[in-house]
């Protein structure tokens, strides 16, 4: 499969300004939502739109922004299987760890269905992911890794944006472990790997190694 293959869709939400992203096969119904964050409405809209069935949802961490959107999309579709890492999955349970509560909107989402180790694959949507656990900007935060036959794309949550990283500064979160999860984790990969993270512009890997300033020590 190549990357012709696929459609991709991505939608700023929210306040947060956090990256939610539909992929799917062209022309195929069956598609995969990643990080449904607050507001997620227009997410829906799309889905309903083109006929689209989301067949799991795919969380990269267990903050709000990320997942706020989840029992709106599964009042829909209910059928749609929750997948999150099993470092992380105790969040979206927990208003505080998950920091709804801190921005004053307690939250929470007690259904998921699977929980993720590092490196476990799986296919939906007849899309193969890798899980990359990826400590740092949280205990529990994983990466999802589609490679395809002339490209690899990662959905990177709030690990590494385009010239930035990740915070560090929440309660379970660790400077030395996130660079540590960066160095390991993406500057392994190609350069060529394209990385759409949870807030701001896409990038690749061969552009952070060289331009984003946090990265040049690594």
């Amino acid at each position: 499969m190549k990357l012709s293959d696929l459609v991709f869709k991505s939608f700023v939400l929210s306040d947060f300004d956090e990256n939610c992203y539909v992929v799917h096969i062209r022309g195929a119904k069956e598609c995969v939502v990643v990080d449904p964050g607050p507001d997620a409405g227009v997410v829906l809209e799309y889905l309903r739109a083109n006929a689209l069935v989301p067949v799991a949802v795919l969380i990269t961490h267990g903050h709000c922004d990320h997942f706020a959107g989840l029992s709106e999309l599964k009042a829909e579709w209910s059928e749609a299987k929750v997948y999150v890492g099993e470092n992380e999955a105790y969040k979206l349970s927990d208003p505080v760890a998950n920091l709804s509560a801190p921005f004053g909107f307690p939250h929470v989402q007690s259904e998921y269905e699977v929980t993720l180790r590092d490196g476990e694959e799986f296919t939906v949507a007849n899309l193969t992911f890798k899980t990359l656990e990826t400590p740092g900007h949280s205990v529990g935060h994983v990466l999802y890794q589609l490679t395809l036959e002339d490209a690899i794309i990662v959905f990177c949550g709030d690990l590494v944006f385009k010239n930035a990283v990740g915070r560090a500064d929440f309660a379970d979160g660790d400077h030395m472990a996130l660079f540590d999860s960066i160095k390991s984790k993406l500057l392994t990969l190609p350069d060529s790997t394209y990385l759409l993270p949870g807030h701001g512009s896409s990038t690749t890997v061969g552009r952070e190694r060289l331009e984003n300033p946090f990265l040049r020590k690594l």
